[in-house]
């Protein structure tokens, strides 16, 4: 553990056993699928459907961040599942961490790498890609996963300081320079103009897709699991 997480862990842990009030609301904003991608979700479809000149340009980059979205963290998984693992800080023995006080301890972690977090990578994405919609909009996204999403996995020792701020990096940069190079394209122009020829296909898939957002990908994550593991059992055959 370098010293910059050790510092910052130290100094916010302080802070677990005061208010069990307080330490459920952390819990509950971490928990709540509604109040992490669905906050965000909903921004975006805002966004798609805002009037103004700008709009089919809008919708390009609304586009361009849902698909930076799912190349960021298919990022952060390749880089979780092939750099060295690290704990996470909850389960850290030499880090003497207190979990806050009236929470109970998860178990279904310990065997998750904690580098990078896998919420900052999504979220920070989203947040980015708002700003070429609406700069508003975008930064009051950036600010609500700092606080209300990022913060409170400091928080509970899900995640390290530097494991918030990697996902960060990786969410932004992928989606800023998506939004530069994917928007000139054609094709996502055409898929735009999809929602116009086939709204009655293009918005299920839409729905779908910003749904699994909220969701964190995981019911995708889930099935590509259970095939996977299918097709070792049968020795690489289905």
């Amino acid at each position: 553990m370098n010293t910059f997480d050790l510092h910052i862990m130290v100094y916010i842990n302080q802070f677990s056993q005061y208010s069990l009030t307080f330490n459920k609301i952390i819990a509950l904003l971490s928990a709540c699928n509604l109040l992490k991608g669905g906050v965000l979700v909903t921004l975006i479809w805002w966004a798609w459907f805002k009037g103004g000149d700008r709009q089919s340009h809008n919708r390009e980059h609304i586009l361009s961040t849902l698909l930076c979205c799912f190349i960021a963290e298919f990022i952060s998984r390749l880089l979780s599942l092939t750099l060295p693992f690290r704990i996470r800080p909850l389960y850290e023995k030499k880090l003497d961490f207190f979990l806050p006080y009236g929470l109970e301890k998860p178990n279904f972690l310990d065997s998750w790498s904690s580098f990078p977090s896998d919420h900052a990578v999504l979220f920070f994405s989203l947040s980015a890609g708002l700003l070429f919609v609406s700069k508003k909009a975008g930064a009051f996204a950036l600010a609500y996963t700092t606080l209300l999403i990022a913060f409170p996995r400091i928080y509970l020792g899900l995640h390290y300081p530097t494991d918030i701020i990697s996902g960060a990096v990786i969410g932004i940069t992928v989606t800023v320079l998506g939004n530069i190079y994917f928007v000139p394209n054609k094709y996502l122009k055409s898929i735009s103009n999809w929602s116009h020829s086939k709204p009655d296909v293009f918005y299920p898939i839409f729905f779908i897709f910003t749904y699994q957002i909220i969701e964190m990908f995981d019911d995708v994550r889930s099935i590509i699991s259970l095939g996977y593991k299918s097709f070792i059992s049968h020795g690489g055959y289905f």
